[in-house]
């Protein structure tokens, strides 16, 4: 009879930067899967701990502060000495804007670098583990390379394998060839994987077949090739998050916040994987779309907010909404009456019932892909919808009690300032609704269409953004295979006949005051209530026919479908010009806008 084989036991650890307000979805999957599969694994957050040391709002001005990668550049110097540019210049280049208080905050965390990394070193029981691993992803490349080099350096016998979005593909294999700290990498998913790569380590066996594994032979590191994915997302395991909210029982810091949970129901993107917008550069090689099934979703829902009893918001983390949810898994939540309230990313289509039963489920945020306001750019984005699927989306989740996360994107070659024109234009009519979450120009990042087909979109001279070599020791070369985000030119410039500064200015006014433009039904007729700064009237009184019309334009339509409507439902007979005459009167009043042949009205209807 065999020796009975020990498995070796894992730390999986979530490094800074990222924020303490939940835990890492993916490091729950993998403590699960691999309890599951005998193995050993507790979960180390470490985040959470220098969160302890520096104080809550300066760790959470590191993570407001994203896109300047003042996180890494904190532990670039303990890992790479004076192999990168000092801090005054970092400081002076990156940090100019930010402003004199971030400054002092950053001196001031960065003196607790070395601090942290001891700490950790002496008071984490590492002669328990045997394999470490590194989720990485945003801000956590750096920190995750300077722990995993200490840990090497004083406990050399500990395997380290990295994951996450900052390895995949061509930066996985980058990364792996230049920091020897790292044994093992994933290129890509690894529910399947990374379990058998801890088994095949116990006994001592091959791991040259395992996909999606880059592994060290002869000092050279070896790439086996994409990673499988998984197909049936039932299989997946429901995440243990046990050790997170562990690490914040008794903990000062959860006074500052109300933590939540990740949840995951499918990955890929649906939209993506027929037409996938330009600038977008999630999902990668994964762009796939995969769902779990309702009964699924309904039964992890259930368990996740009995074992954590105490969370209020579950963030589902996938990349788009699927639409057969409405069918089943939507309705079936709205009648549990959760305590916990659900954020969804989604497009802008959506009908108005759909939006009804997202608040009904307790969906209070959502994140909407509505990037622009202009029917050119969002062709030049790949977008596939319009003004109008955007701005009735905002009326209704207004209407609905639903906040609504947006943006305005902008910066494609091709637009013109008649673009810019209509974005203003239009964004002083929607003043009522929900503010963009920001505007500004598009980002450059790695698996976009952007950065794939840059030369034929008309952007030149690709290069990493420059902040990466503040915190790199590395030429462009290398840098072009390791980074996520590109700094660009155009062939041929943008001009946006001084209409950037004018919507800057437009935002802050959106941002700062809030106004208002909604109806109210009064017996046989329909009062309109305007305070908008646009507005022709405080009060519209509409009757009949303008009344029916202009409720019936709640959502976007044309006057053919007017006429038809008006016959089928009002018994009015109204020629296409007389119904014209009505809807230019709304659009002279700013009480409608109008795309092609489709008319929308914007009061929210209550």
């Amino acid at each position: 009879m065999s020796d009975i084989i020990r498995m070796k036991r894992v730390l999986l650890i979530n490094m800074p930067f990222v924020t303490i307000a939940f835990p890492p979805i993916a490091l729950g999957l993998f403590k699960s899967r691999f309890q599951k599969e005998g193995i050993p694994c507790h979960v180390e957050h470490l985040n959470i701990l220098l969160a302890e040391m520096v104080g809550w709002e300066n760790y959470n001005s590191i993570i407001e502060m994203s896109g300047i990668f003042a996180g890494e550049q904190m532990f670039s110097r303990v890992l790479f000495g004076n192999s990168i540019p000092d801090d005054t210049t970092y400081y002076a280049d990156i940090l100019s804007q930010a402003g004199s208080a971030f400054h002092d905050r950053l001196v001031q965390m960065k003196s607790q670098v070395i601090p942290f990394l001891s700490h950790c070193l002496e008071h984490i029981p590492w002669h328990s583990y045997d394999v470490i691993g590194f989720t990485c992803l945003f801000e956590q490349n750096i920190p995750s390379l300077t722990m995993a080099y200490q840990i090497k350096k004083y406990f050399p016998d500990k395997i380290i394998v990295f994951g996450g979005s900052n390895c995949e593909d061509i930066m996985g294999l980058t990364l792996h060839k230049h920091f020897n700290c790292i044994d093992y990498l994933f290129t890509g998913e690894a529910d399947d994987t990374f379990p058998e790569l801890v088994k095949r380590l116990s006994r001592g066996d091959s791991v040259h077949d395992i996909p999606g594994l880059v592994y060290r032979e002869h000092g050279k590191s070896i790439d086996t090739g994409d990673s499988t994915k998984t197909h049936d997302m039932d299989t997946l395991p429901y995440p243990d998050y046990d050790d997170y909210f562990k690490r914040l029982s008794n903990n000062h810091l959860s006074r500052h916040f109300q933590p939540f949970l990740l949840f995951e129901t499918s990955r890929g993107c649906w939209w993506g994987e027929k037409v996938k917008c330009t600038f977008c550069g999630l999902s990668g090689k994964n762009i796939t779309f995969r769902s779990k099934s309702a009964a699924r979703i309904i039964d992890e829902v259930s368990y996740l907010s009995q074992r954590y009893y105490q969370i209020e918001f579950i963030q589902v983390v996938d990349n788009v909404l699927n639409h057969s949810y409405f069918d089943d898994v939507l309705p079936e939540i709205a009648k549990m009456n959760m305590n916990a309230k659900f954020y969804f990313e989604i497009r802008p289509t959506l009908e108005k019932e759909q939006v009804k039963m997202l608040a009904d489920a307790g969906s209070t945020i959502l994140q909407a892909g509505i990037e622009n306001l202009s029917l050119h750019i969002l062709k030049l984005m790949r977008k596939g919808t319009t003004p109008l699927h955007n701005i009735r989306l905002l009326k209704w989740c207004k209407q609905y009690g639903v906040n609504v996360g947006w943006n305005i994107i902008y910066g494609f070659p091709g637009e013109v300032s008649q673009d810019y024109a209509k974005i203003l234009e239009l964004s002083q009519l929607i003043i009522h609704l929900h503010p963009p979450s920001c505007v500004g120009p598009f980002r450059m990042d790695r698996f976009s269409r952007t950065f794939d087909n840059a030369d034929e979109l008309g952007l030149i001279n690709i290069r990493p953004e420059k902040t990466y070599k503040y915190i790199y020791p590395f030429d462009n070369e290398i840098l072009f295979d390791l980074v996520y985000h590109f700094d660009y030119d155009y062939q041929k410039p943008i001009d946006d006949g001084g209409y950037h500064l004018l919507l800057e200015n437009h935002m802050k006014l959106w941002k700062n005051y809030q106004f208002q433009c909604y109806s109210q039904r009064f017996n046989d007729k329909l009062v309109i209530f305007d305070n908008r700064p646009l507005a022709t009237a405080k009060q519209m009184f509409l009757y009949d026919i303008q009344r029916y019309i202009y409720e019936y334009c709640d959502d976007m339509r044309s006057i053919r479908q007017i006429k038809t409507w008006l016959k089928n439902n009002n018994n009015q007979d109204l020629d296409e010009d007389q119904i014209k005459i009505i809807l230019d009167e709304f659009i002279e009043k700013k009480l409608m806008v109008k795309e092609k042949n489709l008319y929308l009205s914007l009061a929210i209807m209550t």
